[in-house]
């Protein structure tokens, strides 16, 4: 799920459970609708899975390539794909910031 002003985006699994071309659905908080996106995307090593949004553009990883799409109102529209990640500190670098795990102290046992 990715979010770009008051939409959400849902990827799916496309025709026949293919998770290789995924299709979108929009829910605009607004409105409180649900709308299909038009056309299938590109599910290369679940990048849409890794989808971040910057300004009007999605920029999504796989392995070896960032793909960055604009959004528009009703479809995602391919701008470019680039080799590999960004140089550190550009834009198209992501970081992925994990939890810190939750310490339980001092509870027990409940006695009866």
């Amino acid at each position: 799920m990715v979010a770009h002003r008051d939409n959400l985006y849902v990827m799916r699994n496309g025709p026949c459970e293919d998770f290789l071309q995924c299709v979108m659905d929009c829910y605009n908080l607004t409105s409180d609708q649900w709308t299909v996106m038009s056309g299938q995307y590109g599910n290369s090593k679940s990048s849409l899975f890794t989808a971040a949004v910057r300004g009007d553009s999605v920029f999504t990883l796989s392995r070896h390539v960032t793909t960055e799409y604009t959004i528009e109102e009703n479809k995602w529209r391919l701008r470019r794909e680039m080799k590999g990640f960004g140089r550190i500190g550009s834009i198209y670098t992501f970081l992925m910031r994990w939890t810190d795990p939750i310490l339980r102290i001092g509870i027990g046992p409940i006695l009866t």
